[in-house]
């Protein structure tokens, strides 16, 4: 099945079977929660997700409080990013949520 593939990007890569998560060849220390977060961001990148979405696809949970998620990112974002106070892979969609960037660029570029 595809869930149980090894996902990569960025420098990261996950191997959902074993619930192990690198960055770069080291192995991060995730929480279960967080693990689930950086699996959903993997299969999705690009995409911008609402912390609700998130909420929904990651807990489960269809109610609850969206701080959790807040608190979550945050967390995640200080074992990924190499600089947590500027994420470059997990970005702030203002008004929308959280989006995933795969190349870790911190926003798109035009190109000379």
């Amino acid at each position: 099945p595809a869930t149980g593939h090894r996902l990569g990007a960025a420098g990261l890569t996950i191997d959902p079977q074993a619930r192990r998560a690198t960055k770069n060849g080291t192995e991060l220390a995730l929480t279960l929660r967080e693990f689930d977060l950086l699996s959903y961001f993997l299969r999705h990148p690009g995409r911008a997700f609402s912390r609700e979405d998130l909420m929904r696809e990651v807990w489960g949970w269809d109610f609850g409080d969206l701080s959790t998620v807040t608190v979550h990112v945050r967390r995640l974002r200080g074992k990924v990013e190499d600089d947590p106070a500027r994420p470059r892979l997990i970005q702030t969609v203002w008004g929308v949520g959280y989006r995933f960037d795969a190349t870790g660029a911190g926003g798109e570029e035009n190109g000379s």
